[in-house]
């Protein structure tokens, strides 16, 4: 005759079936794989205080659709005055006071979360991480740095761009919803406009304007020779040789030596323009967070209109040379 099982080897199964349960949630959550996926973005975008707000904002409006176990909100901002203030928590760095003198280098955002998905066939909390850096200021000692650590090549994209967003996942759902939302939301921040639109389009053009200051030379030499040829052809200078053939060959000689002044002398006189001006406008700060950032926005304007006023004395300048010429070669051939 059988034996019915008794309700305590049921109970016993029971127990033995969840504590299997249990070490397939707990396995699955140490040796889960997370996955990586990266967006860089290369917009000259503008950021403020209340935009880094709107972004959390917007993520966590996201994660409060799905069953959030637990969450951690970290943001590091450095500072121009060597200066790093890391906060544990969105309160805090909320609750900090940004009026203060030293200017943003770049901003550090990170989001650390556990949720539950519906339909997950093991009901255990998936940790996901987003992050964010914006600011792109890294010096050629920290480039080297990020090489000879054996980063990734991605690694150096990543330091050179404006912004870069970084998400360790599990499920490529969540993944996509993150990335989206970070994406829209740095597609809706304003361009960072330069302090002037001819600082744009200076820096636009400034080989065009390279160019043609070395021709302003160019025809400045031209002018000066169209005087100096019918002098030479002419004048019964006994510095200069008599006969057709060795007068232009004189000529001729003359012409190298003056052409090649002429245009090394604007080569020079650009490449100090490109220096000296060109290459010291400047323009206005990615970051409009603490009250250096704002303040450096008015010493950034005073700074270019000091250089385009000498920009624009140094290309009337070459400009001159053609009047110049003009004026001493008439001056020879009277």
């Amino acid at each position: 005759m059988e034996q019915k099982p008794t309700n305590q080897n049921s109970n016993i199964a029971v127990a033995d079936e969840n504590q299997i349960k249990q070490f397939q949630s707990l396995y699955y959550l140490i040796k889960g794989k997370r996955d990586t996926d990266i967006k860089l973005f290369t917009d000259n975008k503008h950021f403020k205080y209340s935009d880094i707000i709107e972004l959390n904002d917007k993520i966590y409006s996201k994660l409060s659709l799905h069953e959030l176990i637990t969450d951690i909100a970290e943001v590091t901002v450095g500072l121009t005055n060597r200066e790093i203030k890391s906060f544990g928590n969105w309160s805090e760095f909320k609750n900090t006071d940004w009026n203060i003198s030293a200017r943003t280098k770049y901003i550090s955002l990170l989001w650390d979360f556990n949720l539950i998905l519906p339909n997950q066939t093991h009901k255990i909390p998936q940790t996901h991480t987003l992050r964010v850096r914006i600011g792109n200021n890294l010096k050629p000692s920290e480039m080297i740095q990020v090489v000879f650590q054996g980063g990734e090549e991605y690694d150096l994209d990543e330091a050179q761009a404006q912004m870069s967003c970084k998400i360790d996942f599990i499920n490529s759902q969540i993944c996509n919803e993150l990335k989206t939302i970070v994406s829209e939301w740095y597609d809706a921040l304003p361009k960072n406009a330069e302090s002037q639109s001819l600082v744009k389009f200076i820096s636009r053009h400034d080989d065009k304007i390279r160019y043609f200051v070395i021709l302003s030379f160019i025809t400045g030499a031209i002018i000066f020779l169209n005087y100096l040829f019918p002098l030479v052809l002419t004048t019964d200078k006994s510095y200069i040789p008599s006969g057709s053939e060795n007068r232009m060959f004189f000529m001729f000689t003359i012409s190298i030596a003056i052409f090649y002044f002429f245009y090394q002398s604007g080569i020079l006189f650009a490449d100090r323009i490109m220096r000296k001006q060109i290459g010291r406008l400047q323009r206005n700060p990615m970051f409009e967070f603490t009250k250096g950032d704002k303040n450096r926005f008015s010493e950034v304007k005073k700074d270019n209109n000091k250089l385009l006023g000498g920009l624009v004395v140094s290309i009337i300048i070459g400009l001159l040379i053609n009047a110049l010429s003009a004026l001493i070669g008439h001056l020879i051939s009277l």
